[in-house]
């Protein structure tokens, strides 16, 4: 099998953590084309190393941790991404995360990580170029994720390592638990946190100082990526975006979209958000723009409280799915309270969208009835609560009491557990909550929230095309504000123009689009193996019942009709029946025949 000519070192590196051993785990040039890297390359893992009802917890899962062939190269905006079983929804998933980490990866001379095993006692992993070391973590167990990465720069004596570690969340096994990412970087919304803290792995740390990523033709490459880059930087739609992070989006969506979460997705219409979003963070909290690698857009904010009882805290934010479901989604109205809230969950190492779903549908559920303060160790939440908010993020980290253990279950087995009506305003697909656009108002985020793999993420793609873009953005590593987001139509001939210079391949631009169908057909394949069809498809009750009541969307539901468009476009775009099921005609195009009998046999289990 053809070892890469460019983009890629055609070689992975493998941690056993239950016998403390790593190897080099060859990937051959045909399967980096059919994969890329990041997501695909997870996703090609996980379809032929598992099997059907794979535990995600068993000793020797595994977490791909992943870069792209652009990674550490001179395109711009550098991500990465962790792929795995979820212990949440226990389907495929993937989380991706800015920063550094990816380039690290690639200068140390990696195509990727893959984790497996469970160690005896806590430890955490130094990997610096070829040479991995096992190290003990117990002073790091219970430590926050932003006192781990100080321990590890301490420790390695090198303020130039990259970090992901998780927090108390992932040591206690919270199924929402993330992993942070060089102190203010999520990969969250997937339950990697979880499975970290299961394999008693607190993190790792990476240097890369050996290796440069080869390049097939310097020249040829070296222009697209400047195409690229210059398309970053003259495009004004993200002129924005720049100056206000995602923060500034609180009341784009508010006052133009209709889309913003309020109160458990009860209404999109909350006049306070002048007091959280873009405009107020800009006034009296944001200190300094932060980028990704070789990153013109520079939307992380970074921040300081100058006052009241969380003076002097440093933090980011508020990004628009933090601030919608841990501000405008509590009923805040105190920039400085929504801010600890963020923080408390990096800290803590918890997804802070499922977090924020969490204490949402708690706060309904008291007003409702469904839930006492005696389930929730004399806890009365309510809107715009700060105090209260803050110990009940604390209990689920620590799955601490009554409440700790029951809010830790997240929406769907909350629900389950209480009853009384309460599944009717559990917001959630697939078992995950839903991120910070209400569809009723926002309604091509659906496809995200219900086509896509994972359930409930927002980020997924807004429409069937978007999808795949979505999936080949994430499998090259970089970041879709980059990328299609910008290019629209375009971008796949600014991807090819990069990919072939750089990898030495010959793709045309049909040859994007079979890729991302692949991938995402494999990704499907995963999932219906576990018995997902159409019939999980589906937004939460809330949004076919009840309208909007005010906004600028007001009276906007989501109708069957609305369903059953989403469902055609997106199954005929890629190949899969009226169930959502890949054919076989599907599958034998996308070169992924070894996957027939799989799909043949869940359709059989689960009467698909």
């Amino acid at each position: 099998m053809a070892t890469p000519k460019g983009g890629n070192f055609g070689k992975v590196l493998e941690i056993d953590l239950s016998k403390q051993t790593f190897k080099t785990r060859p990937v051959s040039d045909e399967i980096l084309q059919q994969y890329i890297g990041g997501r695909g390359l997870g996703a090609y893992y996980a379809v032929t190393e598992y099997k059907a009802g794979k535990n995600a917890l068993d000793e020797d899962a595994f977490v791909f941790v992943g870069p792209g062939p652009l990674s550490g190269t001179m395109a711009v905006s550098h991500r990465t991404c962790f792929a795995h079983k979820s212990p949440y929804t226990g389907l495929m998933t993937h989380a991706e995360t800015g920063a550094h980490l990816a380039s690290e990866i690639k200068f140390a001379g990696w195509d990727g990580l893959y984790i497996k095993g469970r160690a005896r006692k806590p430890i955490w992993l130094s990997i610096v170029n070829d040479k991995v070391e096992f190290k003990d973590a117990s002073k790091m167990w219970g430590k926050t994720t932003d006192e781990t990465h100080e321990m590890m720069v301490k420790e390695m004596k090198d303020p130039e390592i990259r970090t992901a570690v998780i927090g108390p969340a992932g040591e206690n096994g919270v199924p929402f638990a993330c992993i942070i990412v060089e102190r203010y970087r999520a990969a969250a919304r997937s339950g990697t946190g979880m499975v970290f803290g299961d394999k008693k792995l607190k993190g790792f740390a990476v240097r890369g100082t050996k290796y440069a990523v080869p390049v097939a033709d310097n020249a040829k490459f070296l222009a697209a990526a400047r195409v690229n880059k210059e398309g970053n930087m003259q495009g004004e739609a993200w002129e924005g975006i720049k100056k206000w992070g995602t923060g500034g989006l609180m009341e784009l969506k508010h006052f133009l979209h209709g889309s913003l979460i309020v109160k458990n997705y009860t209404t999109t219409w909350y006049p306070d958000v002048v007091k959280l979003g873009g405009e107020e963070a800009m006034r009296t909290f944001w200190k300094r723009h932060a980028a990704c690698t070789n990153c013109p857009t520079h939307c992380l904010k970074l921040g300081v409280i100058r006052g009241g009882k969380y003076s002097g805290l440093v933090a980011e934010g508020p990004e628009y799915e933090s601030g919608g479901l841990l501000g405008t989604n509590l009923g805040m109205t105190k920039f400085d309270e929504m801010i600890a809230l963020i923080e408390a969950c990096d800290a803590y190492g918890l997804d802070n969208i499922s977090t924020g779903g969490v204490l949402g549908f708690a706060t309904e559920a008291m007003e409702k009835g469904a839930l006492k303060p005696t389930d929730l160790d004399g806890l009365k939440p309510k809107w715009n609560d700060g105090d209260t908010y803050m110990e009940m993020i604390r209990k689920i980290a620590y799955q601490e009491g009554k409440a700790g253990k029951l809010m830790a279950k997240g929406v769907k087995k909350m629900a389950q557990q209480i009853g009384k009506g309460s599944e009717a305003y559990a917001n959630h697909v697939k078992g995950k909550e839903l991120a910070a656009h209400d569809p009723r108002g926002d309604k091509i985020r659906a496809y995200s929230y219900t086509m896509g793999t994972c359930g409930g993420d927002h980020h997924e793609g807004q429409g069937p095309q978007a999808l795949g873009m979505t999936a080949m953005a994430d499998s090259l590593c970089i970041c879709s504000f980059t990328n299609f987001l910008v290019y629209g139509a375009g971008t796949d001939k600014v991807t090819t123009d990069m990919l072939n210079p750089l990898c030495g391949w010959n793709w045309k631009t049909e040859d994007y689009w079979t890729t991302a169908k692949r991938i995402m057909t494999a990704e499907r394949v995963f999932n219906v193996r576990e018995g997902i069809s159409s019939k999980d498809d589906r937004l939460p009750i809330r949004m076919y019942k009840e309208k909007l009541p005010a906004g600028p969307r007001k009276d906007a539901i989501f109708t069957d009709a609305d369903q059953k468009d989403m469902e055609t476009k997106t199954y005929n775009f890629f190949g899969w029946d009226a169930k959502g099921i890949p054919t076989e005609a599907t599958l034998k195009a996308y070169g992924l025949d070894y996957l027939i009998a799989d799909v043949n046999a869940a359709k059989k289990k689960y009467n698909l």
